[in-house]
């Protein structure tokens, strides 16, 4: 065994390995390379964006299919039903029209809402 101190220079280390940087090799200079002559630089690979995105995408959960729209009779129906809940609290004193209009636009929202 050698008496001699390694340095930093001289010691391994182990670093986490970034996907961007170019793989560390052991491989000793080559004969350009220790002449002094510059050489092409090695090839750094290089993931594509598509490759990324591809590996980053995380397949999300499948929902459920939008619930059928009601049919035109259905939709009568819970009109009538909260038409004629908003004339029973007012004492069936306030206008038929008027109450229907007020529920139809209530029963239309309800329904986009369940629709989106």
């Amino acid at each position: 065994m050698s008496s001699k101190r390694k340095t930093p220079a001289r010691t391994k280390t182990m670093k986490a390995a970034s996907p961007l940087a170019a793989p560390v090799t052991s491989e000793a200079p080559s004969a350009a390379q220790r002449k002094g002559v510059a050489a092409a630089p090695a090839a750094v690979e290089v993931p594509s964006p598509a490759a990324e995105l591809a590996a980053e995408r995380v397949e999300a959960p499948k929902t459920a299919p939008p619930p059928p729209r009601p049919s035109r009779e259905e939709r009568h129906r819970l009109i009538a039903k909260v038409a004629y809940g908003y004339a029973e609290r007012a004492g069936f004193r306030n206008n038929p029209v008027d109450d229907w209009l007020k529920a139809e636009r209530e029963v239309d929202a309800r329904l986009e809402r369940l629709a989106s």
